[in-house]
């Protein structure tokens, strides 16, 4: 008797796939709502956008883990995979320090200028400390 792959796998690829697809769709489609978006819903947008990163990338680590993948995976392949997610994180991390930068800038021109929102700074007295609710820092 030969033996059959196992065609569970080749279902959850292509489910893994169609669900992209859908995933891209919807966000082509959003954006352009986004042309006229306030702050808020850029935010909520670009949350959005992170999950979506977060959620593709955990895929490719579980797919790059997996012994079937690791195994037939034609270097071709590999080479490809490893040069557009190099190319990915070195996007995402230039992107991030430019971010990151600039807000810290924009951060101590308002703490300079004093218009920076006391009550996202304030803390509770030492004797309230006890009392407080798990989720405020």
């Amino acid at each position: 008797m030969m033996y059959q792959p196992d065609r569970a796998f080749l279902k959850s690829l292509t489910d893994w796939v169609e669900s992209q697809k859908k995933a891209l769709e919807g966000a082509k489609e959003a954006e352009k709502d986004l042309e006229s978006a306030d702050r808020l819903m850029l935010v909520l947008a670009s949350r959005n956008a992170c999950y979506h990163i977060a959620r593709t990338i955990r895929g490719f680590d579980s797919w790059l883990q997996n012994p079937m993948v690791i195994g037939l995976m034609p270097k071709e392949m590999a080479e490809e995979v490893q040069k557009k997610l190099y190319s990915i994180m070195y996007e995402l991390m230039e992107f991030d320090i430019k971010h990151t930068s600039e807000f810290v800038e924009l951060m101590s021109k308002l703490m300079e200028e004093g218009k920076l929102p006391k009550i996202l700074f304030e803390r509770p007295e030492k004797k309230e400390e006890a009392r407080r609710l798990p989720y405020m820092f």
